[in-house]
């Protein structure tokens, strides 16, 4: 057993079903709590990388609008990441890669149903004021836990 909590298969592309996780702090603690064996990282590709403004307009309509991601922005990004990831007590991941998550048995297909699961299952018993990483840390654990056991 490798006591690094980031080590895991780097492949170069992910594999089928597998889900992507979000470029931030709590896309990065379900990564972690998923555990060795659920997650992999593929290296970033290189060349541009998106980020997308939306615009909320009074009628309700969302406007999206894409834009490319400086060095700056990406190093802004990956220690918005760190620091959450430190608030919550885990190490900071490896830089420079994308992580994917082995979907979990029974759930629905579709990443934002994953997600949505996630976020549930580790939210059901807290109070909406504690959300704090370092509260999520262990009941996302646990609800992952419960979800790779189907």
């Amino acid at each position: 057993m490798n006591n690094d909590p980031w080590a895991s298969a780097e492949l170069a592309e992910a594999p089928a079903g597998w889900i992507l996780a979000p470029e931030n702090g709590w896309g990065a603690l379900v990564v972690w709590a998923a555990g060795q064996g659920n997650f992999v990282r593929v290296r970033a590709a290189a060349g541009d990388r998106y980020g997308t403004v939306v615009h909320r307009l009074q009628n309700g309509i969302e406007r999206l609008e894409p834009f490319i991601l400086t060095e700056a922005d990406v190093e802004s990004i990956d220690d918005d990441i760190d620091s959450y990831l430190a608030d919550a007590g885990i190490a900071p991941r490896p830089r420079g890669y994308d992580w994917f998550i082995r979907r979990p048995p029974n759930t629905d297909p579709g990443e934002d149903a994953f997600w949505g699961a996630v976020w549930a299952a580790t939210t059901a018993t807290l109070r909406h004021d504690a959300a704090h990483p370092s509260t999520l840390k262990g009941f996302a654990e646990e609800a992952l836990a419960r979800m790779y056991l189907g």
